[in-house]
């Protein structure tokens, strides 16, 4: 490849990169407003969790697949405190992991 060709492949990749950030911070940004929700609130907007895991102490994590184009899946985590109330979330998939940094 000619050096050119090589430094035109770089750049899409930088493009590419670029994309993937600002699209990740957008989804950010409206999963840190889910923090102080309800689990009710969250249900009757996202539907019923995939799955849920109850703390001994209290609170549970529920999981929430996120259908993409092309049958792809992205998982968003939600942590809820003793009172069902969203304190934290976490996401794995196209953009690899994330969390909030709000934490319970």
């Amino acid at each position: 490849m000619t050096r050119l060709g090589c430094l035109s492949v770089a750049m899409g990749l930088l493009v590419l990169a670029g994309c993937a950030i600002s699209d990740s911070a957008v989804h950010s940004s409206r999963w840190d407003g889910w923090i102080g929700t309800t689990k009710d609130s969250r249900v009757r907007e996202m539907g019923i969790p995939l799955r849920c895991h109850t703390f001994k102490e209290g609170g549970e994590l529920c999981e929430w697949n996120i259908m993409l184009d092309g049958g792809k899946t992205e998982i968003i985590g939600l942590q809820f405190d003793p009172k069902g109330v969203a304190c934290q979330w976490s996401y794995r998939g196209f953009y690899g992991l994330e969390s909030s940094k709000a934490k319970c």
